[in-house]
């Protein structure tokens, strides 16, 4: 395992791992102060010109998403927003309860039908 400090990314041994190119993480915000700790967190851990990208489900189900893409801009971030739902020609999400669920989301932890979830593509510049 590994925790994060401002010095970047650091083993469960104490010892400094390198910079990473890319971070996939979902449903990792479920208040404000999640925001700010996984925006600096990202900055802190990802190498330049790397990318992260996030999944959440909107404000309405996880406090704190609102205020993410700001969160990541304060510390030097690039943030593209996409809405989960426009992905697959808009067959990944279920909208309602007797929509077909090809993709078997009602499976996962968390998700009730109708919830919208937001991708955020983060970079971080050169």
């Amino acid at each position: 395992g590994w925790i994060t400090k401002p010095i970047g990314n650091i083993s469960s041994d104490n010892v400094p791992l390198p910079p990473v190119d890319m971070i996939l993480a979902a449903d990792v915000i479920c208040k404000p102060s999640d925001s700010v700790a996984v925006s600096k967190t990202i900055y802190d851990v990802l190498k330049p010109g790397g990318e992260a990208i996030i999944i959440s489900a909107n404000a309405k189900h996880r406090f704190g998403v609102d205020i993410f893409e700001h969160e990541c801009e304060l510390v030097g971030l690039k943030v593209k927003i996409t809405d989960v739902a426009e992905l697959c020609d808009g067959k990944l999400l279920p909208q309602t309860a007797a929509s077909i669920d090809p993709c078997g989301i009602r499976q996962t932890s968390g998700f009730v039908d109708g919830m919208s979830l937001t991708m955020f593509r983060i970079t971080k510049p050169c």
